[in-house]
Formats: structure tokens, C-alpha cells, sequence
């Protein structure tokens, strides 16, 4: 019985003391210090967790076309900090992103800026 009451202890004790714990992958994979920017044509905008993403074609200084994903906070900080929705952004439309670029050289951002075919600029993303 009282190697029971001391399991039981130890479990409360480990479940009390593990609270959840803030965990991200930051922006380590990103060339932070040096942005870029690209205009392109939205191909696909997913307003889903954990990160927004916009999906665009950059014309490249060869005219060859470039797959781009730029990536923004979650869905719920962008409702917050910006009143963003599901429709905020569309297939077709010409936007301009700014942000951090992949260290690997592959076409990902991560985005601080966008200015939208109105000429909108969201920011903080």
C-alpha cells in the first residue's frame, strides 16, 4: 500500500509541476536580416492553423516561373492583429509579399508584409 501512495504522489507531483511549455520551431530556417520581396499571382490562400499559407507564381529575372509559399502567423493572431479572413486574399489575385527568405535558397518565405491588389498593406504577419 505504501509503494501505491508513493507511485500516486510522484504521478500528481510529475502532472503539477509539467504545465505546458511554449514550444516553436522560430525563424530559425529563415535569412533573418535580409528582406525580400516578390510579386506573383495568388495560385492557393489556406487560412488554417498552424501557419497561414499563400501559395504564389513569381516571374523570375529569366521570365520563368517560380513557385513561391509564403508563410504568416496563425489564422486567429491574423483575425486579431489585422481583421484578416478566409477571403482576405484569392486565387488570381497580384499581390506583393516581403520577408525572410529560406537559408536553403528554396522559394518559402517567411512573411512580414503584403500589399494586396487595393494597395493594402497588411503588416505584422
Amino acid at each position: 500500500m505504501k509503494s501505491f501512495v508513493l507511485c500516486l504522489a510522484a504521478l500528481l507531483t510529475s502532472m503539477l509541476l509539467s504545465g505546458p511549455l511554449p514550444a516553436h520551431h522560430g525563424e530559425a530556417n529563415y535569412e533573418i536580416g535580409k528582406v525580400v520581396s516578390v510579386k506573383g499571382t495568388v495560385t492557393n490562400f489556406q487560412f488554417i492553423n498552424p501557419h497561414v499559407q499563400i501559395y504564389m507564381d513569381v516571374k523570375n529575372d529569366k521570365g520563368e516561373i517560380e513557385k513561391w509559399i509564403g508563410e504568416a502567423r496563425s489564422p486567429g493572431m491574423l483575425v486579431r492583429l489585422g481583421g484578416w479572413d478566409k477571403n482576405t486574399i484569392k486565387p488570381g489575385d497580384v499581390i506583393v509579399a516581403s520577408g525572410y527568405r529560406a537559408k536553403n535558397g528554396t522559394c518559402i518565405m517567411r512573411l512580414l508584409k503584403l500589399t494586396l491588389p487595393d494597395g493594402r498593406e497588411m503588416a505584422d504577419l
